[in-house]
């Protein structure tokens, strides 16, 4: 008798096993199944909506408007907010990154570098690496007739200007430095993002560099338009790009300074790992590296399976971001800078892949755990000696021989300049 229950038992809890795997396989293949397979096209189209509707709203290279011509500095600006901080935000900062590191491949900017010790001395160059990163998040970030571009601008100017004057930096590195700024986050999107640039958001990057260089009152007079003017952004884009990889042919080589400057940034980008892991780390930032840069900053070449790691890394990220990220949404926006001072006057940097500069002690980012890792191995934390974490004001960035209230004449002219020519307008019409 309890043998016939204890069978009749098994035989329904059977039954009821068998009607829920089935009540789940049929659940699997009427929704689940359709839902996986329609995730990357959904994944796809959301990604390129956004391109869409840049183009939509500004309508340069459309069929209602084929021509690029009359794009403003402020609809650049919109457009770059949108990709540098939406679209690409990783790889568009190293870009710009990886383009301060290029110019360290020209002898003549190396040995300015050598002789101020502003970037080729582990003392100064994690401030300096800060310093850059300060007033290029302003002169890229805030609007174009922002107070706070305009005082971006009149610092570096001012810091600049100092060199100038005495002939040690020329007009054809500048230019070539605002090359870089134009076209590396350009070629590094192009080689490792998910999409490529389009022509209407190189335009805007041509629009945003040609008033950056009027900005900083760089001649553009060796460039082939230079006496009848360019067309539009796209133009000039393709025109300085042209001009800066022939510039690289004559002037990129070897020379002991360009190793003493890129050394010192490599070592600043691996400082953040182990010990035991800096000698792999050293041979992973020169994977990326074209084979003309690696030769005249003196590095060695990245062994093939460490180049092979990035590319397919770097393929496995680009199809992920692709088929499997959703587009990051506007309230996720990394800011690298808090854009208003506090009641002393002082910003912060609030984001940081190298040392702590400029950043504000906190409970968690001074003492939390990732921080206790930091101090073991001792990688400098926020509030350490030589830091600042008291913060900046713009007005004393850059090398403490120019701080103090330094340049303040020198910058209101400046910014009084900017404020007559830097109005949101088109940078190639006539003023």
């Amino acid at each position: 008798m309890a043998s016939n229950l204890s069978t009749q038992a098994y035989a329904k809890l059977s039954a009821t096993s068998i009607q829920q795997i089935s009540s789940w396989s049929w659940l699997w293949s009427r929704y689940l199944v359709p839902a996986l397979v329609a995730y990357p096209f959904l994944c796809s189209f959301l990604r390129f909506r956004r391109l869409k509707s840049l183009q939509a709203k500004y309508k340069y290279g459309t069929p209602e408007h084929p021509s690029f011509e009359g794009m403003t500095e402020q609809e650049a600006h919109d457009i770059l907010s949108a990709v540098s901080d939406l679209e690409f935000p990783a790889l568009f900062e190293k870009g710009l990154q990886f383009a301060l590191f290029r110019t360290y491949g020209i002898p003549s900017i190396s040995e300015l570098l050598v002789k101020t010790t502003q970037l080729s001395t582990s003392k100064n160059v994690g401030k300096r690496y800060a310093d850059t990163g300060v007033l290029l998040s302003d002169m890229y970030g805030a609007d174009p007739d922002s107070e706070r571009c305009h005082e971006g601008y009149a610092r570096l100017n001012y810091l600049h200007g100092h060199y100038i004057k005495q002939g040690k930096i020329s007009n054809d590195d500048m230019l070539y430095t605002l090359s870089l700024f134009l076209n590396q986050p350009v070629e590094w999107v192009g080689r490792y993002e998910w999409r490529q640039f389009s022509d209407l958001e190189k335009c805007a990057m041509g629009v945003h560099h040609k008033s950056m260089g009027d900005g900083m009152a760089i001649s553009f007079e060796p460039l082939p338009s230079y006496s009848t003017g360019w067309k539009d952004g796209l133009h000039f884009y393709r025109e300085l790009d042209e001009w800066a990889k022939e510039y690289e042919k004559k002037h990129m080589v070897p020379h002991k300074n360009n190793y003493d400057t890129a050394v010192q940034t490599r070592n600043l980008l691996i400082n953040a790992y182990p010990s035991f892991m800096k000698g792999m780390m050293t041979k992973m930032v020169s994977a990326p590296l074209d084979d003309r840069l690696r030769e005249a900053i003196m590095f060695e070449k990245a062994p093939p399976s460490y180049t092979k790691f990035l590319n397919n890394f770097m393929e496995l990220r680009r199809f992920f971001l692709r088929y499997l990220a959703l587009p990051r949404p506007k309230f996720m926006i990394n800011q690298l800078l808090t854009k208003t001072p506090d009641q002393n006057g002082r910003r912060y940097i609030v984001r940081w892949d190298t040392t702590p500069t400029y950043v504000k002690p906190t409970l968690w980012n001074r003492w939390g755990p990732g921080a206790m890792v930091n101090m073991l191995i001792g990688i400098p934390r926020p509030g350490d000696k030589d830091m600042y974490p008291e913060g900046f004001e713009v007005k004393n960035v850059g090398p403490l021989a120019f701080a103090n209230g330094k340049g303040e004449k020198e910058m209101q002219m400046t910014k009084e300049r900017l404020k007559r020519e830097r109005t949101g307008g088109c940078p190639f019409a006539m003023r």
